[in-house]
């Protein structure tokens, strides 16, 4: 699925997940939840969620959205507020709206300028398979 997410103005539109084999959720600006979320689609927040949050696809913090907590994606798109520890296995976005205050994962991270960000940045690509070792003994049929 490619598209956008837009507010009340043009100049507010947000990325939609690229993943068209993901179903996309929409959390919205007038819910707040606190607990812990999960799943296996991507998810746009619009209003306030507070926990732990784990999906296997993309997840996009709107303008409107405030975000405390630890949270795991695949990839995240942040134009909001969002604070805490955020984990990326890809990619890690701050548009120019955004306020990030916390600690950020991610092999690859970008950012907007005007973007604002408070905290600390690890960047590690993820462990490739590993290569036997030299000097390993294995059986090997003829």
């Amino acid at each position: 699925m490619h598209g956008t997410l837009c507010q009340r103005q043009a100049e507010n539109c947000l990325p939609v997940a690229g993943r068209s084999d993901h179903e996309t959720s929409f959390f919205g600006t007038k819910l707040s939840v606190k607990g812990k979320v999960s799943g296996g689609g991507n998810l746009i927040v619009m209003g306030n969620l507070e926990g732990e949050f784990e999906l296997q696809g993309e997840l996009v913090v709107a303008p409107s959205a405030v975000v405390r907590g630890e949270v795991k994606a695949v990839t995240v798109t942040v134009s909001g507020s969002l604070s805490g520890t955020l984990t990326a296995r890809e990619k890690i976005h701050l548009e120019k709206s955004a306020v990030v205050s916390g600690r950020l994962h991610a092999p690859r991270l970008s950012m907007v300028d005007g973007a604002s960000f408070n905290g600390e940045i690890e960047m590690q690509k993820p462990p490739e398979s590993t290569p036997p070792l030299k000097g390993t003994s294995r059986n090997v049929a003829n």
